[in-house]
């Protein structure tokens, strides 16, 4: 990263041409509406699948690149109680990118448990141990740097790992659950993990428009969300009832896969359009995505 495009980012100046407007698919191609991919089956497999259709992962990795990978890892659980990425999903992106030609792959979020506790417990760390691959859950300031959010409503700033800011290429890897706040925890609630310090989103403003705030700060390059499984009830950290949907939906508009994501499932045993959650309806209006499906142009694949 040169310094003088290091420079602007840490004034917020260049933050949308970082993590925006660079997109492997630019956004004026986006003019006729997204590409979803909605792949079933096993979760390895459909993630690969998925990523495949979107035109492989070659379309967002160059060789030699630095890759940063942010799963939701934020509950000291097992995967199977689906509060947390599968491990399998992330061991597909990370085999992807390296054989993509990354020079550097990290896996990294900002926990709400304990971090050690989260990295013994998730299963993500054992999945990628072969691969030579960082997995972090850093929360020391020094790994975080604070940017403005200048096209924020009510978040006016906040602070976001560096490793992100400077990444060539950001991956967004959500899992698919409710939450007592937001409703569903999805794509861009999952960007919460990327910030030092959440309180302000809960406390302070209100939480839908704030989500998408800091969507129109810290915008990936690839969501894929796994929703494999769905954590139904008691979210976000669970246990609670989980549906099977074996489903994995990746995308570049990450309003669009949100938007989708709430569909598969009944979140505390309602059955939610996109336009009843919050920060998805925000985040459209802000213009940060599609959130009308009549738009889309959702490719299906069975892996």
């Amino acid at each position: 990263m040169d310094w003088n495009r290091r420079d602007a980012l840490k004034s917020g100046l260049a933050i949308s041409a970082s993590l925006g407007l660079n997109l492997a698919v630019p956004l004026s191609a986006l003019a006729d509406g997204p590409t979803l991919i909605k792949a079933t089956g096993y979760p390895y497999e459909a993630t690969r699948k998925a990523v495949e259709l979107l035109g492989g992962m070659s379309k967002f990795v160059g060789r030699g690149s630095s890759v940063v990978i942010k799963p939701n890892m934020g509950f000291a659980h097992p995967p199977n109680i689906a509060s947390t990425t599968n491990p399998e999903v992330i061991r597909a992106l990370a085999e992807m990118a390296l054989d993509a030609g990354a020079k550097r792959v990290l896996i990294l979020d900002n926990p709400v448990h304990n971090p050690k506790t989260c990295l013994e417990q998730n299963g993500i760390r054992q999945a990628v141990k072969d691969l030579s691959i960082a997995v972090v859950a850093p929360r020391e300031a020094k790994f975080f740097t604070e940017l403005p959010v200048p096209e924020g409503r009510q978040l006016r700033k906040t602070d976001v790992y560096t490793d992100i800011i400077e990444a060539d290429t950001f991956i967004n890897v959500p899992t698919a659950k409710c939450h007592g706040g937001s409703t569903v925890s999805l794509g861009m609630k999952n960007l919460m993990g990327a910030v030092r310090d959440r309180r302000p989103f809960h406390t302070i403003h209100d939480l839908h428009q704030s989500i998408a705030d800091l969507a129109s700060l810290v915008r990936p390059h690839l969501t894929v969300l796994d929703a494999s499984r769905c954590l139904l009830t008691n979210g976000p950290g669970g246990p609670g009832k989980m549906l099977l949907t074996k489903t994995i939906i990746a995308g570049t508009d990450p309003v669009a896969v949100d938007a989708m994501g709430v569909t598969l499932a009944p979140w505390y045993e309602r059955q939610f359009a996109p336009e009843d959650i919050g920060h998805i309806v925000i985040a459209s209006k802000m213009g940060l995505g599609e959130i009308d499906s009549a738009r889309w142009k959702v490719l299906t694949a069975v892996a």
